[in-house]
């Protein structure tokens, strides 16, 4: 193993494998690691690098979603686990319960390399897409019988960005990644939205009412869903 000094990335660290064909990139520990095959160029390893510049910043902003056999990501109203299956290789498979899920990949594949992760994200996503209406819509339907304020009607959308959007006909759109969220967190989401069937802008009159459907919290929540870590990739 021998390394380059990238002008954006620091020390790339690269790895000469008889076995391989084309070059492959990763992170691991905050450092980019190539595994190149014999005989290439530095120069050639340097374009290779160039190309990938906007998936390599990709990669890097995932860093801290990670995966591993027998991991489990508690989502709200059942539990993810992760495990491994060696009899359709190319495929997560998915065995089911109404509390818990079991995601099975193939025996043996890279979890640190980024297109596993987005792979294993991806089906992560749809998996709670799927279960999004069962799990978050008695939620919201109980939070807005607390606080006396209803919409139009729920719908579940899939955005990780926009976790929540209120429509100028006062339909709720609620992205089913919240449940990943835990209870407070998608309580926040809700109450947001709800503030958005009085004040369709974010105004100190709109925060504040956020705040008192939150009984003072909305602040804290705020800040805990910024130092949220996902278990997906965003």
């Amino acid at each position: 193993m021998y390394y380059l000094d990238d002008k954006e990335f620091g020390k790339v660290y690269i790895s000469l494998r008889s076995n391989m064909r084309n070059i492959t990139m990763r992170w691991k520990g905050g450092n980019l690691f190539m595994n190149v095959p014999p005989g290439t160029t530095s120069s050639h390893i340097e374009k290779v690098l160039d190309e990938a510049r906007p998936k390599l910043r990709k990669m890097q902003s995932s860093g801290d979603v990670s995966y591993y056999i027998g991991q489990t990501i508690q989502c709200y109203g059942f539990v993810i686990t992760l495990a491994e299956q060696d009899k359709m290789l190319g495929k997560i498979v998915f065995s089911q319960s109404p509390s818990k899920v079991i995601a099975s990949v193939p025996t043996g594949i890279d979890l640190d390399d980024y297109d596993n992760k987005k792979w294993i994200s991806r089906a992560l996503k749809v998996v709670a897409h799927d279960r999004a209406a069962a799990q978050l819509l008695p939620l919201a339907q109980s939070i807005t019988a607390r606080v006396g304020v209803a919409p139009e009607r729920f719908e579940i959308g899939r955005g990780l960005r926009k976790l929540g959007h209120c429509t100028p006909k006062r339909v709720i759109q609620l992205s089913g990644n919240l449940v990943f969220l835990p209870a407070d967190l998608i309580e926040y989401i809700v109450c947001h939205e709800l503030a958005h069937l009085t004040y369709m802008n974010h105004s100190p009159q709109f925060h504040a009412l956020v705040d008192h459907y939150l009984m003072g919290r909305e602040k804290a929540l705020e800040r805990k869903l910024r130092a949220f870590q996902w278990p997906v990739i965003r």
